[in-house]
């Protein structure tokens, strides 16, 4: 509860901090002028990404059951409406245990399939800045967050790659690797309880089991170019958004706004990946606006960048929070019942296909 609140409070604090950096009459003005037309086109944008992301998952999960994306859809849904209710990305526990209990999957196998999906969204989001980087310089942008920050350029640029790069490394290896890495593991845990080391080892072997997506070249490539469209898809909601507010009129033509919606996409994403309160409340505001604003070839206000932040943020929280409690509603359950491990053993797994 301690943990909870700490995190509810950090990003309550942010917000603020949004609001209190922002001429909130402006902004309220900004939204006043919102096109409905446009923010439906980028809601059907965001559900495609969803069911890109649903695709996706069914990869990862292939070498350990055979199920129709139609009955993995649900569970992503639930997933990412608890990871904008819960703190510190918990949701992700959450879609592995309805997960299991839907699949009989282990929560382990699944956790390690999600850690995966994480890793390859952070390389898909540095593939697209990096190739959207070359039609907009990016030079600007990162000078203005350096300024913001008191963040040397190049330690912001470590930030954003490193970690990513090397995870995904980490996890590419110990699946090429498996028999080595279950012997390192093996040796490791040697000293142990025969509890803790059996129980270590069992959870060891089923999170290899959920890396078997990232066994060859061909299926490392399958997984970033599956990561591609979910993202492409998510751009387009940031770029519908920016036309509902006129925001398009900023920029130097349509092609320099879907630059820059790919650009603060993938900076507002990487940089709200930190897991602390509900949502990246706060957080995902702060990256958003000043993302917005520091695009080269746009004149965005600071009043106009925030009333994208907040609608866009509002786009992604609110329909799935209310399409994933549906779904729990609709199969008798709540959250609270999916967060027991108890309801969750660990050790099913199902090797047969769907409904």
């Amino acid at each position: 509860m301690v943990r909870f609140l700490t995190a509810v409070i950090f990003g309550v604090a942010l917000l603020v901090l949004f609001f209190w950096t922002t001429d909130v009459t402006q902004m309220i003005s900004s939204l006043k002028r919102t096109n409905h037309f446009y923010l439906i086109l980028g809601l059907t944008a965001y559900f495609v990404s969803v069911w890109f992301r649903t695709i996706r998952w069914r990869f990862l999960l292939l070498r350990n059951t055979q199920i129709k994306t139609s009955r993995l859809l649900p569970v992503v849904v639930v997933g990412y409406m608890a990871n904008n209710i819960l703190p510190f990305r918990i949701g992700e526990l959450v879609r592995s245990y309805y997960l299991n209990r839907r699949e009989g999957i282990s929560t382990t196998t699944g956790i390690s399939t999600i850690l995966v999906e994480r890793v390859s969204d952070s390389i898909a989001l540095l593939f697209l800045i990096g190739v959207t980087a070359v039609f907009v310089p990016l030079d600007e942008t990162l000078s203005g967050f350096s300024t913001i920050s008191n963040i040397a350029e190049s330690i912001i640029v470590i930030f954003f790659v490193l970690p990513f790069l090397g995870m995904f490394t980490a996890l590419v290896a110990a699946s090429l690797f498996r028999n080595r890495t279950e012997r390192i593991i093996y040796k490791v845990s040697e000293p142990l309880s025969i509890r803790i080391k059996n129980m270590l080892r069992e959870s060891s072997s089923k999170i290899l089991d959920g890396l078997q997506s990232l066994n060859s070249i061909n299926a490392i490539t399958k997984v970033l170019a599956l990561s591609l469209p979910v993202w492409i898809a998510e751009s387009f909601l940031f770029f519908f958004v920016a036309l509902s507010l006129d925001i398009h009129s900023e920029f130097e033509g349509i092609t320099a706004m879907i630059s820059a919606s790919i650009l603060v996409t993938g900076i507002t994403n990487i940089g709200s990946s930190i897991p602390a309160a509900p949502g990246g409340l706060g957080l995902f505001e702060l990256i958003a606006r000043e993302s917005l604003v520091l695009m080269p070839h746009g004149t965005v206000s600071r009043p106009d960048a925030a009333a994208f932040a907040a609608l866009t943020h509002a786009c992604l929280l609110i329909p799935i929070i209310i399409l994933g409690q549906m779904v729990l509603w609709a199969n008798g359950l709540s959250l609270l019942s999916l967060s027991r491990r108890k309801n969750n053993p660990l050790t099913k797994r199902s090797t047969s296909g769907g409904e």
